[in-house]
């Protein structure tokens, strides 16, 4: 489906998803918000036990292992562990949410705001369900890190339209989401970049295939295309859990984020061109969906 498709039907599709949900409010009907964690917040218990977070599967979007380097434009090399003691590494972290009666991991990091932080829409939004239950890890590492309760979860409007659709840069065009901490970040964070112009990039992610998801790897990679509103990048062994993984370019501060990790085969990977949309999400959320 285009994104124009999306676009003409996320008047009715929004609608439905913030009513499935607890919405925050319809004050921009250009995104889709609800609060996803009302009775965790208010609970006694802690939701995300260790047992819980050890339990938790990766997703499976579009996310495949990497082919032999013959088969790429750009040289394959390969992801090392990152030290997320040091930034920019320290801004992201591991994502822990439930949607549809399952608990999952994936990626996540600090963007553009001190209580915002960037994940995937497929994450979020899937199958008709809205993510709940959502903390966030900064500095994950085999355990541990600094907790983020999760008051606000947004993604576009027309992301619900299209979320089932099969993975294509058209649908990783949209593949985004912001989400609002309850406290600041105690590390900082990644600065936007909007409709960016670069070729070397690096890439991180929490990828279950390289020691269970416990720790953060980054890759480097390079720019191949892009292709309407998505970008193109190669090479990528960050798979399954390394969803929604920041694409960050900078030897030194401020680093920026000009991407993040939606799908990807053969070691290629997708993801979203940021734009003033992605700005104004990023205020909307920050402010409580506001």
């Amino acid at each position: 489906m285009s994104i124009e498709r999306a676009i003409v039907m996320l008047c009715g599709v929004a609608a439905a998803a913030v009513a499935a949900g607890s919405p925050a409010s319809a004050a921009d009907d250009r995104f889709v918000c609800w609060d996803p964690s009302p009775a965790q917040l208010a609970a006694d218990v802690e939701y995300w036990t260790p047992d819980r977070r050890a339990a938790a599967v990766p997703e499976t979007f579009g996310l495949t292992t990497p082919p032999g380097a013959d088969a790429l434009a750009a040289p394959m090399v390969a992801s090392s562990k990152a030290d997320v003691a040091v930034a920019p590494y320290s801004y992201g972290g591991k994502l822990f949410y439930s949607r549809g009666g399952n608990d999952y991991s994936a990626s996540a990091q600090f963007l553009s705001k001190d209580n915002t932080v960037l994940a995937a829409a497929h994450s979020m939004y899937k199958g008709g369900n809205q993510a709940t239950n959502i903390t966030f890890y900064r500095a994950y590492d085999g355990g541990g890190g600094t907790k983020f309760d999760i008051e606000n979860a947004a993604v576009l409007a027309g992301w619900p339209g299209i979320a089932d659709d099969a993975p294509s840069p058209q649908k990783s065009a949209l593949d985004y989401a912001i989400l609002k901490t309850s406290a600041n970040s105690d590390a900082g964070k990644f600065a936007l970049g909007k409709d960016a112009d670069f070729v070397d990039v690096t890439l991180i992610g929490y990828p279950v295939a390289k020691e269970d998801g416990a720790h953060m790897y980054k890759q480097p990679s390079q720019r191949i295309a892009t292709i309407g509103d998505a970008f193109q990048a190669e090479p990528n062994d960050l798979t399954q859990g390394a969803s929604g993984g920041a694409w960050f370019i900078g030897a030194a501060a401020p680093y920026t984020a000009v991407s993040s990790i939606s799908s990807g085969s053969g070691g290629k990977v997708y993801g979203p061109v940021f734009k003033d949309l992605t700005q104004d999400l990023v205020d909307y959320v920050a402010a409580g969906c506001q």
